[in-house]
């Protein structure tokens, strides 16, 4: 009571409304039931949300390391090896920068023969941060010699050969045709594989060998590479790098991660939206319960309003009472859902397991990837508590209106 002395005098009756309307039972307990609905609502939000942060920054890390995040060539798809690196890793958010000899090629096993791409790499400009080269490991990328002809090939890829670590594969490639007394045989020579990754889990149809032995076999022109591979801070940023690359040298083409998975991403982020819009159907419909339990409690209180009028109280200060009535459960249920959503978050491994329906296996056993981004949680608080004043404001503008006279006339 002592604290309510102290607030003005609309605030103070609109929070002796909210907290005292043990004559309106009905009302309160609908306006319970917003509270809740606009609590669960926004914790639901801040989960999923926060969940399908952390997939797709999974899937970005993972699908986008066997993937280069750019390619910069030319038209030709060839361009000189000497090419002054210099021009792209100048360029804001690069990390490394490493040359390359591509080829789509076939791979004969035990099993039977798949396609593949064949990638021929420097191991030594190969960079450390790369997803491939930390699941393999350094010392099966330092075997990626000259004349090697030793290749370090995805784990998925040996499963469908029937293949293992220091066996043999034939690499068939079709850039390079010779003539025999046969006919027309393309390019193949056998490899030995010294090494294999995984990513998390994901399909990888790539195979690293050194970039001479490629050369070797594409018989590509000495001098020449298919292109330099660049690895960003940000994938997702990769617009801006290739405007970036095209100011400083028109000559050159940049190919980049959007044209094998562009569409993938895309469908996942519209995904993550769908699912938002979903659950913010729940904070609305918990919010339009808040507006009919305060308009029947504009209802009830008819004649006190109209006493209140009598008093002096003006039309501002009346509409400020149940404004701030009808406020006051759409900013506690955010609250209490900010708190349950951020609680949930961090136990949601935890929590799933006690149901018994964690089916996430993720590839280093951490669990659920979650990613809470502070500003996405900021905006799902202010907006839903800009609703929750919105939606008061016509009850409180009838409960202004309302006449003295003729409310107190059958009193």
């Amino acid at each position: 009571m002592s604290l309510l002395k102290m607030l003005p005098l609309s605030v103070a009756i609109g929070l002796r409304y909210a907290f005292a309307s043990s004559n309106h039972r009905f009302a309160t307990f609908i306006a319970l039931l917003s509270m809740i609905g606009i609590m669960l609502g926004v914790a639901a939000l801040i989960v999923v949300v926060s969940v399908m942060n952390g997939l797709e920054g999974e899937l970005k890390d993972r699908l986008l390391s066997s993937v280069p995040h750019a390619v910069v060539t030319t038209d030709s798809d060839m361009i000189v090896q000497d090419y002054d690196v210099e021009k792209i890793t100048g360029i804001k958010g690069v990390l490394a920068v490493a040359p390359q000899i591509t080829d789509d090629v076939m791979v004969q096993g035990r099993n039977g023969i798949y396609g593949a791409t064949l990638l021929g790499i420097d191991p030594k400009s190969y960079p450390g941060i790369d997803l491939v080269r930390a699941s393999a490991g350094s010392e099966a990328f330092n075997s990626l010699v000259p004349r090697s002809f030793e290749v370090i090939s995805g784990w998925d890829t040996l499963e469908l050969l029937k293949t293992n670590i220091s066996d043999e594969m034939r690499i068939i490639s079709a850039s390079y045709v010779k003539f025999t007394p046969f006919g027309r045989v393309p390019s193949q020579r056998l490899f030995t594989v010294s090494g294999a990754y995984s990513v998390g889990g994901m399909p990888s149809k790539m195979i690293l060998a050194n970039i001479e032995d490629v050369r070797k076999l594409t018989h590509m022109q000495n001098g020449y590479v298919s292109g330099f591979r660049v690895w960003l801070e940000d994938p997702f940023e990769i617009g801006s790098f290739t405007e970036e690359m095209r100011k400083i040298d028109p000559s050159v083409t940049v190919k980049d991660w959007r044209i094998e998975l562009g569409e993938f991403f895309q469908s996942v982020a519209m995904e993550r939206i769908m699912m938002g819009l979903m659950l913010a159907l729940i904070i609305m419909v918990a919010i339009f319960n808040m507006l009919s339990s305060l308009a029947m409690v504009v209802s009830s209180k008819v004649a006190e309003i109209a006493v209140m009028r009598t008093m002096g109280l003006s039309q501002a200060s009346v509409m400020k009472i149940f404004i701030t009535e009808g406020a006051v459960s759409g900013i506690i249920g955010s609250f209490l859902g900010l708190g349950l959503g951020l609680i949930t978050v961090k136990f949601l491994d935890k929590i799933l397991n006690v149901l018994g329906i964690n089916l996430y296996i993720s590839a280093g056993g951490s669990g659920i990837p979650v990613q809470v981004v502070t500003m996405q949680i900021v905006m799902i608080m202010v907006i839903t508590v800009a609703l929750s004043f919105a939606i008061t404001i016509y009850p409180s503008i009838r409960a202004a209106r309302q006449s003295p006279v003729e409310s107190l006339r059958y009193e």
